[in-house]
């Protein structure tokens, strides 16, 4: 039903408002950021089309995210070359370095080659295992409300960085989660109504 799209509307505004912090404004950012919400939601959805499908063998959704993750990192390997280059292993010296100061003295590396190679294996890890998750979780739910939960994923680190760094909250940001999050219980409200109401006709046409 349409007015379960549109509660969309407060969750994305919401969401939007509490992030903005700068009034200028980038065309260049804004069409990456829109670019990377389509390909997501399409990923979304030709992969819950996939799990409803009788494409392959035991391709459940742990199976088929193993899958994609495969296939993306083999057509990643071309663009990795071709816009980095050889520059990462020059970054990766740098980093694992010792500079000199103004005034000669040494300046220690920030980290050692095997913090940052533990460093960036942890985090490959937790991406991986976040995006299992995510699979696991769209086997359950409709592609729209992962989405969802996708964006309020944002509003969620905005408070968890409050509660452990401490960070100050503008009032700004206060009213752009309380309205995302007012959004995400309206959507979740709209959709159980519809799907009840929706329930309820399958159930007197077949009576």
């Amino acid at each position: 039903a349409w007015q379960v799209y549109a509660t969309l509307l407060p969750v994305v505004g919401g969401v939007g408002y509490a992030c903005l912090k700068e009034r200028s404004f980038s065309w260049v950012s804004f069409y990456a950021a829109m670019s990377s919400n389509f390909v997501f939601a399409l990923r979304a959805v030709v992969s819950k089309a996939a799990m409803t499908s009788n494409v392959g063998e035991n391709m459940n959704s742990v199976n088929l995210f193993g899958v994609v993750t495969i296939f993306a990192f083999l057509m990643s390997i071309p663009a990795v070359f071709l816009k980095e280059g050889l520059s990462l292993v020059s970054l990766w010296k740098t980093a694992v370095s010792s500079n000199s100061g103004a005034e000669g003295e040494v300046i220690p590396a920030a980290t050692t080659t095997m913090q940052l190679a533990r460093a960036v294996v942890i985090s490959g890890l937790f991406h991986y295992l976040n995006n299992e998750v995510m699979y696991l979780t769209l086997s359950n739910v409709h592609p729209v409300t992962l989405a969802v939960g996708n964006t309020m994923k944002r509003v969620f680190i905005m408070v968890a960085s409050v509660l452990v760094f401490r960070n100050p909250v503008s009032l700004q940001a206060g009213i752009g989660a309380a309205v995302g999050i007012s959004g995400v219980l309206l959507y979740s409200l709209t959709k159980q109504h519809y799907e009840k109401l929706e329930q309820e006709r399958k159930e007197s046409e077949s009576a």
